[in-house]
């Protein structure tokens, strides 16, 4: 009988990689376990909907730019009408299920896309400046703070970015293809606030 199929994050890792840069971890970028997404789609001038999706999720749909979180969820913007949720890992499905109940006579969508990001945690006094080095985004604690969530390029991929903290810190989807290339970009754009130290 085979061994039991292990989940591994986009690196390979089972519990994430981490690597941490300067003395006093100027910046920590790790790479997330695996969690639950879903990509939930309506039209946001349908009211019944959004107040279905609002009951359902225990928070609003998020506005252009921003984010929304609720109990162990976290709500993403994407686009005029698209949203990312993401869940912890194993509870997607039954959320999956439940949106799509409550959204069944509505025009809408629920996909489960669990396996299509991996997640980036970068952190610390530099992150923002590690950030700046690949992001047209202006990311002045005046015009992006905590909660803000955009759709922008990285190191020239696309990415999801989210501030989760006024730390700085920050958490960065990108597709599962370029999760390699993008842990290659943010460590090499890293060795600066070594050299810095």
């Amino acid at each position: 009988m085979p061994d039991a199929l292990t989940p591994r994050t986009p690196l390979g890792g089972t519990a994430g990689a981490l690597r941490s840069y300067g003395s006093a971890q100027t910046v920590l970028v790790a790479e997330l376990p695996l969690s639950g997404a879903l990509d939930l789609r309506l039209d946001p001038r349908d009211g019944a909907a959004l107040a279905a999706a609002r009951e359902c999720l225990g928070c609003e749909l998020p506005k252009p730019n921003a984010s929304t979180q609720a109990a162990d969820l976290a709500v993403l913007w994407l686009g005029p009408d698209e949203w990312l949720v993401v869940t912890p890992d194993g509870s997607q499905a039954a959320l999956g299920v439940r949106l799509r109940s409550a959204l069944s006579n509505r025009h809408a969508a629920v996909t489960d896309v669990s396996d299509a990001r991996a997640t980036f945690d970068v952190s610390g006094p530099c992150s923002r400046d590690l950030l700046r080095k690949g992001c047209a985004v202006d990311l002045h604690p005046r015009e992006f703070t905590t909660g803000h969530s955009v759709v922008t390029a990285l190191g020239r991929v696309r990415v999801i970015l989210r501030q989760t903290a006024e730390l700085p810190a920050y958490r960065v989807w990108v597709d599962r293809s370029n999760a390699d290339y993008l842990w290659s970009w943010l460590s090499d754009a890293a060795l600066e606030f070594v050299a810095a130290q």
